[in-house]
Order: C-alpha cells, then structure tokens, then sequence
C-alpha cells in the first residue's frame, strides 16, 4: 500500500466507519474467481492492518498493525498515540476476537519503544521456529511528518514468543537495515519460507533514486543473519495490468511444491488489487497471472485491497487483505477464498 500516508491516521484519528458488521457468511460471488465475506472480518479497537495469519493447530492466529490511545486518553496528543503490534484469535478464520488480555483496548503481542528505532510498528511476519514463534516486524523512526522522513530508515526487527500471543525483542537492533541503493529509503512487509535448508524472504524496498517501491530477496540459514540478493524480483513489466512495481507481498510454498507470490500492486484505475505469480524458485523468475486475482468489490474497500496474508489448506486459497475507509483514516482486514488449484 501507500503505507505511509498510512501512519497519518496517528495524528487524524476517525470514529470507526458504521455499518461494517459482522455477517459470517461469504456472500454472493462478486466473480466467478473469488468469494469475498461482504464486511470486514475484523476491525480491531480503533484500526486493524497488514494481517499476518498463521495456523497454530488449534485456532488461527492474527497478527495485525494496530493502534493505541494511551495516557489520559485524549487522541489530539501525540504522545498519547501507540502504534503496534496485535493479536486476535479465531476458530475458523473469519470470526475473530482479542487473543489476548487488553491493553487500552488492544490485545497487544508488540509494544512499540518510543526511545528507539521503532517508535512504530507495523507490517509483522510470524513463523514458528521449532517451539517458538518469530515475528519479523517494521520499524520506524518517526510517524507522520512527511513522506521521506515517514520512510527514512524504516527497518525489519525481530521477536520471539513461546506461546504465540506475547513477543519480546531479540535485539535492540534490526536483523535488516535500509543500507543498500535499491532500499536506502525504507523497507519493510517481509514474508519468510524456508527452502533447500535455508530462509528466504522477499521484501518492499523504498528507493527515491532507483525504483522507488520494489520487492526484493534476502537469504540467511539461521533467521537471524541475513544477504541481501539485490535484483529487483518482479516489476511492473512483468504485470500487465500494473501501474507500477509490486509491493506488499506475501510468500507461499504451494502443496504442489510451486511457490506462489500474492502482491499488492496497482491497476488502470489507480486502485490497489491483488496479483498473483508462480514459480518452481522462491525468488522467481515469475510466471504472472494475467488479470489482479482479489480487487475492490465493496464500497469499505475504499482505495482497493492491500498487503495480502494467505494460507492454502483445503483445497482452497485463504487471503485476508487490508482495506481502508476514510481517506487513510480507518483500516480494516476482509476475506476473500478461492480454489486451488487455480485454472492457469
């Protein structure tokens, strides 16, 4: 997404958007591709953005962008305003409630560090790691004062958690640092698989004098240390119905042993869909399905979908995706479900 006009919303808080129920039912098939549930599945207590879902055997878990109003509660000060990292449980993926207990009104699984590199958190990745889970985070800085100083220095942070719900940091500083030409303005948004004994993860780079957004690769045996790969992964030209390089993506092996990249990218009406590629390598090169595979069906998908986070199990394609209403001011995780294996 434009995430960065994203964090404004610390500083412009809106009354949650009415009308954004709770239906438990998928709905009508806008197409005959996807299903979509026809309200959010989830809105956190103010906000809830950039899911990340995993399957922890007994429920679903989210990881999710979220934000806080702290001290007397007054949302006009910004010292009172948090953003960080929740989480929410769920029995079927589309019912979803705090996994947590509360904190100002939020289940919080990552608190931010004011006096740090990551006075803002957003965009986390979870994985389990033997008996633990890790959540590789974005950090920034600064909040909302501009757009270079939004995405200077954003950087990739990790935590650990024994049971999935409360995550400390490992380090004070970050596993990954915006230090090359092709992201020296920001990264962020990683997905993680493992492949061949080894980590693989694909993220955004944010470069004003090379690509601007890009994603790219990063390799590391133990999760810990990282290379990065440098080459622009997939770009606009490899999209046909691309405005621009994709970004905010997500990394999964298939059951069918392929990986399948879902990105965020934007099409001919400068609205942000869902794309999707394939490949036997999980850095690609890409077979890229022709036509976005999840857009904006609904009037709360204000500016289209956004940062996809997606699981295959049963025969079918699980993505939550965020969306936003309000000019950038309230945010929102849907559903949508498709069949797998796609007709390709």
């Amino acid at each position: 997404m434009d995430r960065f006009a994203k964090i404004v919303l610390i500083l412009v808080i809106a009354i949650k958007t009415a009308g954004c129920g709770s239906d438990n039912s998928l709905g009508p098939e806008p197409d005959e591709l996807f299903s979509k549930h026809p309200s959010p599945v989830w809105e956190g207590n103010w906000l809830a953005g950039d899911p990340s879902i995993i399957n922890a055997g007994d429920r679903y878990l989210m990881y999710y962008t979220s934000l806080l109003i702290t001290g007397d509660g007054d949302g006009d000060n910004p010292e009172n305003l948090q953003v960080v990292i929740s989480v929410a449980e769920s029995s079927d993926g589309i019912t979803w409630d705090h996994a947590a207990p509360l904190t100002f009104g939020e289940s919080v699984a990552l608190m931010n560090d004011n006096d740090s590199w990551d006075r803002v958190l957003e965009t986390a990745f979870v994985v389990r790691h033997e008996d633990r889970f890790r959540m590789y985070y974005t950090g920034y800085e600064e909040g909302a004062d501009g757009v270079n100083v939004i995405v200077s220095r954003g950087r990739i942070g990790l935590a650990e958690s024994s049971d999935g719900l409360e995550f400390a940091r490992t380090s004070d500083e970050p596993v990954i640092d915006a230090d090359e030409p092709f992201d020296s303005d920001g990264i962020f948004s990683p997905t993680i698989v493992r492949h061949d004994g080894s980590y693989h993860m694909i993220y955004t780079g944010w470069s004003l004098d090379v690509y601007g957004y890009g994603l790219f690769g990063a390799t590391s045996s133990d999760g810990i240390s990282w290379e990065k790969q440098g080459d622009l992964l997939i770009s606009e030209e490899d999209v046909s119905w691309s405005l621009d390089n994709p970004r905010e993506s997500e990394l999964i092996k298939g059951p069918d042993g392929v990986f399948y990249l879902f990105f965020t990218s934007d099409t001919d009406q400068n609205m942000s869909a869902i794309g999707l590629a394939r490949s036997p390598e999980p850095f690609g090169p890409w077979d890229v399905y022709p036509e976005p595979l999840v857009y904006k069906t609904e009037s709360w998908e204000e500016s289209g979908l956004i940062a996809p986070a997606v699981l295959i199990e049963d025969g079918s394609i699980r993505i939550w995706y965020m969306a936003e209403t309000g000019g950038f001011s309230n945010f929102y995780i849907g559903y949508a479900e498709l069949e797998f294996p796609l007709d390709w």
